[in-house]
């Protein structure tokens, strides 16, 4: 402990240098005088003062101040030493920024407790300004860190501008960072999608899932892939990615270039709603898959519910902050009451709603984020897409024995195939729609001979899936040919899919297809895609003409 003596008997400072030597303290200064103790003050930066009040040039009370101001904001004692014991002049002592004083003659021993408490009170000061200044400069750093991130963000996250016009959204934070997440796209076919999730929990660690997931649906969206592809891609990178407690409840939307075509994919997200313009709710899509990151490929689900809207109907979608609002009493605000204020207000944009929501919270601490979304069905002229396909004819021929047909599924790869090599990504959305539900038909009613009308009820659509699965990993013959043959000069695709089953009658099928058409093999979809729909061999060959 560095000890500055200042006074102008030199007996008295001896006697002071001496007891502190006495004591322990070995690195002690001197000085005559104020003037001369600022100026050493400068130079050592001294622990603690003992000052005299009576001294020529600079007393001990003009000098008192200005040490404590040389010692900025680390505490410096000073301790007043004089014989005069008038009260009015010991006030003065303190008051002029002394922290103790001693009479003379002082006692030594209650001098060296005074020396030991104020030097414990000095150490106390000086870890305090240090961490301080660590804690400032941790603050500065995470507010530099935070202002980075917030630029990626804003440049990974951005929607593009001609999409704002068409879909209204907003999102509200519960701290700095939002768990929430919304993208928006436009298709090659001419259409777009949009993404909007929910990561577990919120704030930076809950935000950092959303980068990669950014990347890979602006890079998917540009190649025009289906939804069903996209969510088989974001599953598989948020399973490698994100630790295990954590995952991502998500909808996912594409909107074909008539602007009323919905395909939507929920997974562990509320029930996105469609509502007509006349208020009614004409449509729930509800979640019917687990939330991205947790199943692995083999378990993971990726069908899409498929609706034609009408001009002006709405679709509305909000992520789980929002049902989970709870009043000041606690009353959460669910589903159903999102639902009343649709009813009441068919009219409601998102900013009606999120001023409802704050209504309803009465001020109550907000602690989940908040995503709102609303499309208003209509004609997508702008985002209409011109591409120059290949003019080169070209056949690709697929022969898949049971041992192929259990081990993987190859339309995916089958459609990047084609789109590549016809330079088309507008197409890959209807193309891999068209080729699945030709290749899922080959497989579950030819070479598995299972019966649509088992998913004629909840119950009877997973014992569908269940037998489905069974009967694939028995599987001990059968055989599934694709044909893809592409000509330029019609600018059509014409797909040939064989399979090894018994057939079926193709006239019964279009009759039942024509009273119900939630079974028969997808025939009323395919027949809106395809140009033609050609049966043979007993049911068991299809063949369509896909026009590009």
């Amino acid at each position: 402990m560095r000890i500055l003596v200042v006074d102008d008997d030199a007996l008295n400072r001896f006697l002071l240098v001496h007891m502190l030597e006495q004591q322990g303290y070995v690195d002690c200064y001197e000085a005559e005088n104020g003037f001369e103790a600022l100026t050493l003050a400068k130079r050592i930066k001294p622990d603690l003062v003992l000052l005299d009040i009576v001294m020529p040039v600079m007393d001990g009370y003009e000098v008192a101040p200005l040490l404590k101001a040389l010692a900025g904001d680390v505490y410096l004692p000073i301790i007043f030493i004089s014989a005069i014991e008038d009260e009015e002049a010991l006030a003065r002592c303190l008051e002029v920024g002394g922290d103790d004083f001693v009479t003379k003659p002082f006692d030594k021993i209650i001098l060296a407790a005074k020396i030991r408490a104020h030097a414990r009170t000095r150490s106390l000061s000086k870890k305090t300004i240090e961490q301080n200044q660590q804690l400032s400069f941790y603050r500065n750093s995470v507010e530099r860190e935070h202002k980075i991130v917030e630029h990626i963000f804003a440049n990974a996250l951005k929607v593009q501008p001609e999409l704002r016009d068409i879909i209204d959204f907003v999102m509200q934070p519960a701290g700095s960072f939002n768990g929430d997440m919304f993208l928006c796209h436009t298709s090659p076919s001419g259409g777009f999608y949009f993404l909007f999730g929910d990561f577990t929990g919120h704030g930076l660690a809950a935000a950092i899932g959303a980068l990669p997931v950014a990347k890979a649906f602006q890079t998917m969206s540009n190649k025009g892939l289906s939804i069903s592809e996209m969510t088989e891609t974001l599953n598989a990178t948020l399973l490698e990615l994100l630790p295990d407690e954590m995952f991502f409840a998500a909808i996912l939307v594409e909107i074909n270039s008539s602007g009323k075509q919905i395909d939507v994919w929920n997974g562990g997200m509320p029930d996105m709603i469609l509502q007509n313009e006349g208020g009614h709710i004409v449509k729930k899509f509800s979640s019917k898959h687990m939330a991205l990151g947790i199943l692995e490929p083999n378990e993971f689900e990726c069908e899409i519910d498929r609706f034609d809207a009408q001009y002006g109907d709405r679709l509305i979608g909000f992520s789980d902050g929002v049902v989970e609002v709870c009043d000041l009493a606690g009353k959460m605000l669910t589903d159903a009451g999102i639902e009343s204020w649709l009813l009441a207000d068919p009219q409601s944009d998102v900013h009606t709603l999120l001023n409802k929501i704050d209504v309803y919270e009465g001020g109550s601490e907000r602690k989940d984020d908040i995503t709102l979304v609303i499309y208003t069905c209509q004609e997508l002229k702008p985002f209409s897409h011109v591409q120059l396909a290949s003019q080169l004819p070209f056949k690709i021929e697929l022969c898949l024995d049971h041992h192929l047909i259990k081990a993987q599924d190859p339309i995916a790869e089958l459609i990047r195939l084609l789109t590549s090599q016809l330079g088309l990504y507008g197409i890959h959305s209807a193309l891999f729609t068209v080729i699945s539900e030709l290749y899922n038909n080959a497989i579950d009613h030819g070479v598995l001979d299972l019966d649509s009308k088992l998913k004629a009820t909840n119950e009877g659509f997973f014992q569908y899936f269940a037998t489905r699965q069974e009967k694939l990993d028995n599987l001990a013959s059968g055989t599934v040919n694709i044909l893809v043959q592409y000509l330029p000069q019609d600018n059509v695709l014409v797909i040939q899919i064989s399979d090894s089953g018994k057939g079926f009658d193709p006239a019964s099928l279009k009759k039942t297809c024509e009273h119900d058409d939630s079974f028969g093999r997808g025939l009323p979809m395919l027949s809106e895609l395809c140009q033609s729909i050609e049966h043979s061999n007993g049911g068991s060959t299809v063949k369509v003409v896909f026009k590009i």
